[in-house]
């Protein structure tokens, strides 16, 4: 009586046991497939990566076969990283709250200097605005009324890309500030300031106040 018993109790019990299938063995490649199916990109899978096993080739990167955006482990290995931080970018140029002194050698630039000086008896401001926008029509305006001379240039002060903005820097209109004090100047030592002064100016945004300093 026992045995049949025993018979009929293995016999139920087999019945139940799930068979292979009804619930089949997925490969680990095919495992890692179904998982992965889940997630968009590769960045989402990543993220995941608790939660997924769909690193197939165990190099830490999951779901290597999904599209990008991607990203890698990071270096701990138990999680994703993002993509790099960007530095931000450093500004293009600078505008110091006080004047900026723009120094030029006076052994140099003795024509320059004296021009300056000039200018400057005669009302026009020591402090000048860097005002680039418009520049070359303020200077246009201005020299039209010079004529030229062999070997020499007409040397502008406040300079072109000084006035338009600011006290004492606006006279005359269309375009707003295209008067200045114009003398000639040799023309190699007018170029050789005008370059200098750009070099000089490049790293300052418009705005920034300067003038003149003779050394």
């Amino acid at each position: 009586m026992l045995p049949r018993i025993a018979l009929l109790v293995l016999m139920m019990l087999g019945a139940l046991a799930p068979t292979a299938e009804a619930y089949p063995l997925l490969e680990p490649g095919a495992r890692a497939a179904s998982m992965c199916a889940t997630y968009g990109n590769q960045a989402a899978a990543q993220r995941a990566a608790d939660r997924v096993d769909g690193d197939d080739d165990a190099d830490g990167v999951h779901c290597e076969s999904l599209p990008c955006p991607c990203v890698k482990p990071s270096a701990s290995g138990d999680a994703a990283s993002t993509a790099p931080a960007v530095k931000p970018a450093r500004p293009a140029c600078t505008r110091p709250s006080g004047v900026q002194p723009i120094s030029f050698s006076k052994t140099k630039y003795p024509n320059i200097k004296r021009h300056f000086e000039a200018a400057v008896r005669r009302g026009w401001p020591r402090v000048l605005v860097l005002n680039r926008p418009g520049a070359d029509a303020r200077r246009d305006r201005l020299l039209q009324g010079w004529a030229t001379r062999a070997g020499r240039d007409r040397d502008e002060y406040p300079p072109a890309v000084g006035r338009g903005r600011g006290k004492g820097l606006v006279r005359g209109s269309d375009p707003r500030g295209w008067k200045a004090h114009v003398a000639y100047v040799p023309s190699s030592e007018n170029r050789s300031h005008g370059s200098t002064l750009g070099i000089k100016l490049r790293r300052f945004c418009d705005g920034t106040r300067f003038k003149y300093v003779f050394y």
